[in-house]
């Protein structure tokens, strides 16, 4: 049965056609997912099917089914898509960090006190239903009374999945649509599988879900149906066969990308050249311990240590809260409490001190919440790139040499190839991957010596990725180090020369990416015992 239809979907922006007449529709009971690369109109699509692009600004026709049959939607805003029972959770989260996980499930929707449509909240209905609300998604070890803003990103994330998920209150009609763009892109592979569960549970109901993800393995799983969207227009769709046919993998890929992407799933199996590892260190981090800002007497990370050599790729792997994310920021002092150990850089004694310290001393970060921490997205794609280096296009000091910051921020554009219109474009506007070459070139502008990369493809697609890892590798070529962190373990053994293991704030393996396996990394990560 069917449950939602669009078609002729057309959307432009100032110089770009988003999308150019695209059919779609999701039936009862299925998953379909959207696969694109970046830029190709699956967020500008599921804006539409959700109302944060209102009627009237697109071409085309979007209509839902009951049981009075086909009726034509005209939302004006995303509430009228929660009412006609659609619900989505962007790739870009959508919560309030100074609120507690309980209000922020809640939030815009609170059960009143006495059954009424005002007064005063239901504080402890809304607990208590936002406690089932993670207890469905197996997440019990969540406090329902802490601030959303002091929780990983991860958990944030699935406490928007939750958020989705809850029972409605009264008066609202349960979703029967599901648009989840991204949902696992921060969760580790443990809270990946459990979300893929309970999504298959809620298909099992009969709900229509709208699956994005660029993990084309988990595409590939979870789907009954795969559209693909290449430049605004859809390219194929694949439907899974009765007899459990696998889809074709290198046939959609070549529909997303046009046939330009080699294989990603090639290992690093390389070593350092002895002229790099028997020379001086750049960065050296000695028994690095750092304190819980919550807990003083728990440390987040315990007595790591390393050393990264110019020229060097250093990955760091592990699960959600090992300590990952904690330790780059340290090195950078934007950690809420400072480190004990001993750091040196190129020799010299360094105590992190702030971002502006760090990049004095040539470190440079791209953070892992591109959106929240990263960009500025109601800046244009030029203040982005340059914004960290201004001082650089400056007279006596403070006066802007706006063509010299123009020139800049063009030849990183066409170097880093970010598709925009101009470098004047809003970057908010940009896809995911062209919002993170953008932060690339912010972070290249400084000139660093040590690139920190915190979850660097996360939402990217395998486009975007390729071309990421090229610029990677060749940074370290010509002589940078690298320290890089990712979820994505086929990713660090394909880039990174030496493996770093976290598992609760410990060092537990260090080993050359070519002596390492997949399965052995896993384990080591969870805990268990290496095969």
């Amino acid at each position: 049965m069917s449950l939602l239809t669009a078609r002729g979907l057309t959307m432009h922006y100032p110089g770009v056609r988003a999308l150019g007449g695209v059919d779609f529709d999701l039936q009862a009971g299925e998953i379909h997912a959207l696969c694109g690369e970046n830029g190709a109109g699956k967020s500008t699509l599921i804006k539409i099917l959700c109302g944060v692009i209102p009627a009237g600004a697109y071409g085309g026709s979007v209509s839902l089914f009951d049981s009075h049959g086909e009726q034509p939607c005209r939302f004006q805003n995303p509430g009228d898509a929660l009412l006609a029972g659609i619900r989505a959770i962007h790739q870009e989260l959508a919560l309030c960090p100074d609120l507690t996980v309980a209000d922020n499930i809640f939030l815009g929707e609170e059960p009143m006190r006495l059954g009424l449509s005002w007064g005063m909240p239901d504080t402890r209905r809304i607990r208590t239903e936002a406690r089932a609300a993670l207890d469905t998604l197996g997440l019990e070890d969540i406090d329902v009374d802490a601030p959303v803003g002091g929780l990983p990103v991860g958990l944030r994330q699935m406490v928007e999945i939750a958020r989705a998920l809850k029972a409605p209150p009264d008066g609202r009609l349960a979703a029967n649509v599901l648009i989840l763009d991204e949902p696992t892109s921060a969760l580790s592979a443990r809270e990946a599988e459990r979300l893929i569960e309970t999504l298959q549970r809620l298909r099992a109901d009969g709900m229509g879900i709208l699956y994005i993800s660029h993990r084309l393995d988990e595409v590939f799983r979870l789907a009954d149906r795969i559209t693909v969207l290449r430049n605004g227009e859809s390219t194929g769709t694949f439907l899974r066969t009765s007899d459990g046919t696998p889809f074709d993998g290198t046939e959609i890929v070549a529909r997303m990308t046009g046939g330009k992407v080699r294989s990603q799933h090639a290992a690093a199996q390389r070593a350092l050249p002895s002229s790099i590892t028997d020379s001086a260190p750049l960065l050296s981090v000695r028994d690095w311990t750092l304190p819980d800002p919550a807990n003083p007497a728990r440390n987040v990370v315990e007595n790591v240590g390393f050393d990264l050599h110019a020229g060097e790729i250093l990955g760091f792997a592990g699960l959600m809260g090992a300590g990952r994310t904690e330790l780059v920021e340290s090195l950078c002092g934007l950690y809420p409490t400072r480190g004990r150990g001993t750091v040196s850089i190129e020799g010299r004694a360094y105590v992190p001190h702030g971002a502006g310290h760090a990049q004095r001393h040539g470190i440079a970060l791209v953070c892992e919440d591109r959106r929240g921490r990263g960009l500025f997205a109601d800046k244009s794609v030029r203040i982005n790139m340059t914004l960290s280096a201004l001082r650089d296009y400056c007279s006596l000091g403070w006066l802007t040499r706006d063509s010299r910051e123009r020139a800049v921020a063009n030849t990183e554009t066409r170097r880093l190839r970010v598709k925009t219109p101009d470098i004047d474009f809003i970057a908010g506007n940009l896809s995911g991957g062209n919002q993170q070459k953008a932060l690339f070139a912010r972070a290249l502008l400084t000139h660093p010596k040590i690139l920190i990369l915190d979850e660097p493809t996360r939402g990217i697609d395998v486009g975007a990725k390729e071309e990421l890892y090229t610029l990677i590798e060749g940074l370290a070529a010509e002589g940078l180090g690298v320290l890089l962190i990712s979820s994505e373990t086929e990713e660090l053994l394909r880039l990174a020369h030496r493996l770093i293991v976290l598992r609760t704030g410990r060092a537990v393996a260090e080993r050359p990416a070519a002596n390492i396996t997949l399965e052995e990394t896993l384990a080591l990560a969870a805990g268990g015992t290496p095969t």
